[in-house]
């Protein structure tokens, strides 16, 4: 039994109100062949201005690389140092063990100094003192003699610098 010649793909069958090349297409106009569209214009998209001539082609010029110098390849060897990693402190009241720049463990020294908090309870007890009772009007300076009342700054104990900070709130 012999079978009909057939294309690489069935066909399908004629839809009505449409033409059989248009069901091929998929109802687009038809493709343009190769070589249909006319060639580029020379010289650019755009004609130069009137009166200006366009400029000339720029041709690279081709000459004999440059000579090369015998090279010496030197080669450097880097050894990272350990880095140091801070690692975070939470400062409070009393003297902390920290380990500073130069891999030392060393404990702080705890300074009382006067802070905002300082400053707020003397003006209440002024305030309360002025308006409730006269005698605690004399007492606003006790804040300014008791450290509980003051920001403590953590120095270090060789190189006296400021290491942290413990602000009352």
């Amino acid at each position: 039994m012999a079978y009909p010649k057939q294309g690489p793909y069935p066909t399908q069958p004629q839809v009505a109100g449409f033409s059989a090349q248009q069901q091929q297409g998929g109802g687009y106009p038809p493709q343009q062949q190769a070589g249909a569209y006319p060639p580029p214009e020379q010289g650019g998209a755009y004609p130069p201005p009137q009166g200006q001539q366009p400029p000339p082609p720029y041709y690279p010029q081709q000459g004999p690389p440059p000579p090369q110098a015998q090279q010496q390849v030197t080669t450097t060897v880097i050894q990272a140092q350990p880095a140091f990693i801070p690692v975070p402190v939470s400062f409070g009241e009393y003297p902390v063990t920290i380990t500073d720049s130069q891999g030392r463990q060393v404990q702080t020294r705890v300074e009382y100094r006067v802070g905002s908090t300082t400053h707020l309870i003397a003006c209440v007890l002024c305030f309360i003192g002025w308006f409730v009772f006269f005698p605690v009007l004399c007492f606003f300076w006790v804040p300014y003699l008791l450290n509980g009342t003051k920001d403590v700054y953590h120095i270090h104990p060789i190189d006296g610098s400021v290491v942290g900070v413990y602000r009352r709130r």
